[in-house]
């Protein structure tokens, strides 16, 4: 009954977040804004890539920009918040 009161969340400060955008994108600045939000009180790893035409990731993920993925797998594209996105980091610590 109280096992839930008692969790400890995990760990995230391992994880690593990798944020695909693009400039003059404002989606890309909103999901960032929540990104360093979470990381305020959240600490995580995170690297931001800015995608042009012709990079790695461009053929694949030009078209759903912001996308954020965690060890390959999308955790999020166009927006998300807060709580989805701590959620969605705790779910892959």
């Amino acid at each position: 009954m109280f096992g839930r009161l008692f969790q400890r969340s995990p760990d995230i400060s391992h994880v690593e977040l990798l944020l695909l955008s693009r400039e003059d994108c404002c989606l890309c600045d909103k999901a960032l804004a929540v990104i360093e939000h979470v990381r305020k009180r959240h600490p995580f790893r995170l690297a931001v890539v800015k995608i042009t035409e012709g990079d790695e990731w461009y053929e694949r993920y030009h078209d759903r920009i912001p996308v954020g993925l965690v060890a390959g797998r999308m955790i999020f594209k166009y927006r998300i918040t807060a709580e989805e996105l701590l959620s969605k980091l705790r779910a892959r610590a």
